[in-house]
């Protein structure tokens, strides 16, 4: 992560000045404006992610998410420890239970944990991938997996989508 990057995002931290009045920005009814701010994430052109994991298990789960560049240049990949996903920096998780809707992780009302804010970087050369992996305790039965990459691409924020996998936990 670059520190131009670092020093973007303490600045954006800080709070406005004492009676200053900031007008939000005016939104468009049809077409679009030029300097209007990028979406809070963008998806990464030449980069794609799969999510792979055994299709049966005792025990944990593990998860691999692996980001394939085709871009002919290295992209460096970051990702943030998350509240939400106890602590686990990447893939970002969702669980289904298979033949419901219940959420089983990240479990639904629970209390976010306080994790450091420390990075998981990583570098996918040219033409190649970057690997992230984690595992998830799981109760026995049977899971839709859905997984995807959060975090910076080259100093971008970006969210790179993988298809779910189902997983049988014994």
């Amino acid at each position: 992560m670059s520190s131009r990057v670092l020093a973007l995002a303490a600045l954006l931290a800080l709070p406005s000045p004492a009676g200053a009045q900031e007008s939000p920005p005016a939104i468009p009814q049809t077409g679009t404006v030029e300097g209007t701010l990028p979406p809070a994430f963008s998806l990464l052109d030449g980069v794609t992610a799969l999510l792979t994991a055994p299709r049966t298990v005792a025990g944990p789960v593990p998860l691999t998410l692996t980001l394939n560049s085709s871009l002919t240049v290295p992209v460096t990949f970051a990702a943030a420890r998350d509240n939400d996903q106890n602590c686990a920096a990447a893939p970002t998780v969702r669980v289904l239970r298979v033949g419901t809707r219940e959420v089983v992780y990240p479990v639904p009302g629970a209390s976010p944990r306080i994790c450091t804010q420390d990075l998981l970087g990583k570098t996918a050369p040219a033409r190649g991938n970057a690997v992230f992996t984690r595992t998830l305790d799981l109760p026995a039965g049977d899971y839709m997996i859905e997984g995807w990459f959060a975090g910076f691409g080259n100093d971008l924020r970006v969210k790179v989508p993988a298809q779910p996998v189902r997983v049988t936990v014994r």
